[in-house]
């Protein structure tokens, strides 16, 4: 399949991961990953677009440190979800949909972090989607002219994961009980899916995250990590095989304007129809400036 990753090194050393140039190239692409010649069972895809070549997968939060302190990130996370919660009740704007304070409160880390994410805070999780072409529209609508990345990896790995670690059960859905502490556990390199489904923009756009104990960890290295060790140990855990790991394919910058018309035409994929509220606008406005400013300057 196009893409894939060398099973002897982590994806960001792999070999050239294939490039499109075209719409119809990637409404191709998608057919293939969707269709299962063998009639195994069909892969969950969850999909990352990026707007340049990163060749890695980091959380927001990472990206703001210069100097890699744990201990001090940890307690800069800790005072932003403390603030945030102090302030989250009071919003003057509160959308009906968004979750109660109750909600994200203390035991509920995690989720107070998404509902974080919701309102352009960094933090240390990282947004997929279900829908392949949601991810063409981040990898597409920002940084004209730079070669994206489309990151994909198959979901059940980690219900796989959850089988063997149900504790890990707690981060998925509005459960009731409290989340187990990720954040604390020390001894090992952990990621895990977050899909706690509660903020109108995560709805719009079939969204979850992934998250790692080590808040300054490649997502790429620990889901490549993941498949590899739990696979060969669970293999037919599912009634299957064929469970795909991390993978990663490119879309040429001068596709990138044909595949948002393509979004906008055919699938109603725009900032307005993903993008449910004021701040939602807001960072497209800033993606339009910097497109514009790109262009004409």
């Amino acid at each position: 399949m196009a893409g894939t990753v060398d099973t002897g090194q982590p994806p960001a050393f792999a070999g050239a991961p294939e490039k499109f140039a075209s719409v119809a190239e990637l409404i191709d692409f998608e057919d293939s990953l969707f269709f299962s010649a063998t009639g195994n069972f069909l892969p969950v895809w969850a999909f990352r677009g990026q707007p340049k070549q990163f060749a890695s997968l980091t959380p927001s939060f990472q990206r703001q440190f210069t100097r890699r302190s744990i201990r001090t990130a940890q307690l800069i996370e800790s005072n932003l979800i403390t603030a945030f919660r102090d302030h989250f009740s009071t919003l003057r704007d509160q959308n009906a949909e968004m979750p109660t304070l109750e909600q994200i409160s203390e035991g509920f880390d995690l989720r107070c972090l998404s509902v974080m994410q919701h309102y352009e805070i960094p933090t240390r999780l990282l947004d997929w989607t279900t829908n392949f072409w949601i991810a063409v529209y981040f990898a597409c609508a920002s940084d004209p002219g730079e070669t994206a990345e489309l990151w994909y990896y198959d979901r059940r790995i980690f219900d796989i994961q959850r089988q063997s670690s149900p504790e890990f059960r707690t981060l998925i859905g509005e459960a009731s009980a409290r989340e187990t502490p990720l954040i604390a556990i020390r001894d090992v390199k952990l990621i895990v899916e977050l899909d706690p489904g509660i903020t109108p923009r995560m709805k719009k756009q079939h969204a979850h995250h992934t998250v790692s104990n080590n808040v300054f960890a490649d997502h790429a290295e620990l889901l490549y990590d993941l498949h590899r060790n739990v696979i060969p140990q669970e293999s037919g855990a599912l009634g299957d095989t064929s469970i795909q790991g991390l993978q990663r394919v490119l879309i040429d910058g001068s596709c990138k304007g044909k595949a948002l018309q393509h979004l906008a035409q055919n699938e109603n994929i725009t900032a307005g129809t993903i993008f449910p509220d004021v701040v939602g606008l807001g960072r497209f406005l800033r993606w339009q400036f910097e497109s514009l400013r790109t262009m004409l300057l």
